[in-house]
């Protein structure tokens, strides 16, 4: 993955980690006003993946959620 969105992801995650949300609509709105935040101080994030990569990590990452172990982990966290 390209740096600018390695960054990009890094700092959203880092921003969402600092707040504690006791809701969905709170964790939403923690995003927005990151990103307003950020569009208020623009950067150019350059996104330099081909379309043929994006698309293989995507069917890699739907065949390891599909797999008996993940099914078993995901139903668990669900309950």
């Amino acid at each position: 993955m390209d740096e600018h969105v390695q960054r990009f992801f890094r700092d959203i995650t880092v921003y969402l980690r600092e707040g504690g949300f006791s809701s969905v609509c709170e964790w939403e709105s923690s995003i927005t006003t990151f990103l307003a935040l950020r569009n208020a101080q623009l950067r150019r994030y350059i996104w330099n993946a081909k379309g043929e990569d994006v698309l293989n990590k995507i069917q890699r990452a739907r065949e390891a959620l599909a797999s008996p172990i993940n099914r078993d982990i995901i139903s668990e966290a669900a309950h």
